[in-house]
């Protein structure tokens, strides 16, 4: 006869899965943290709920309210119903679910309903954080041109193509100096797509030979997390509600 010896890995891994998943069952209803993560860092949340041998499973809206937390609930229908169609799934106007699925293939149904969920949740956050980059992008230029319009510099662009050391970037709200020196004003939100766009731009831009005066516009510089805080390595970091005077600053700083 041989002795069965418990797997020290498989054991532990089994623990591991069980502390990730959260679970609590109350009779024919059950909940569970998924370990997908919506862009506030929270787990992902199912709801299984068994009729005879089908299980309905739901997100419970949870994609719905981390759009509204993050100020995207205008952006999360068409999201929703874009990942919906993407996972095989369904979408109600509000939650994210399946119908019907076999207990035996719940596991398909929990993972397919919370990836659906984060993935509709993250794309209207993240156009959420787009357009108010495009409309903030947009105030910033007429900042920029009343600044140096009233100091006598009246060459601002919107939008100009401009040589790093390696490659070629469209960079936002340009002041071309009269000794042709280029000032570049780029509006940055908290969305860490938009830090790292405007990191890898100015990143290049700061080895041209061209020496640009490279500035970096945020909302509030005294409460910049720490990514956006890492731009300062790579540019000028600014206040968006600074006054004229600052920025005509940036012209000889």
């Amino acid at each position: 006869m041989v002795e069965e010896r418990n797997n020290p890995l498989g054991d532990r891994l089994s623990h591991a899965v069980t502390r990730m998943m959260g679970m609590r069952v109350a009779g024919e209803r059950a909940r569970l943290a998924v370990p997908v993560l919506y862009p506030s860092g929270a787990s992902a949340s199912v709801e299984v709920v068994l009729s005879g041998s089908d299980c309905f499973v739901s997100d419970m809206a949870k994609g719905q309210a981390e759009s509204e937390m993050q100020g995207a609930s205008s952006f999360y229908d068409h999201a929703a119903r874009s990942s919906a169609e993407r996972f095989g799934v369904r979408y109600d106007g509000q939650s994210i679910f399946v119908v019907r699925t076999s207990i035996d293939n719940v596991e398909t149904a929990i993972a397919a309903v919370a990836n659906a969920s984060v993935s509709a949740a993250s794309a209207a956050i993240f156009k959420s954080f787009e357009e108010k980059e495009k409309k903030k992008t947009e105030e910033l230029f007429q900042k920029v041109t009343r600044a140096f319009s009233e100091f006598g510099i009246h060459i601002v662009t919107k939008e100009e193509e401009l040589n790093g050391r390696d490659a070629v970037w469209p960079a936002h709200n340009v002041v071309t100096l009269p000794d042709k020196r280029k000032l570049v004003f780029e509006f940055v939100t908290e969305n860490s797509s938009s830090v790292a766009s405007k990191y890898f731009m100015f990143s290049d831009l700061s080895r041209s030979a061209r020496g640009y005066s490279l500035n970096s516009v945020v909302a509030n510089v005294d409460r910049v997390n720490a990514k956006t805080a890492m731009l300062a390595d790579v540019s000028y970091l600014m206040q968006f509600a600074a006054n004229d005077d600052d920025y005509r600053r940036r012209a000889i700083g």
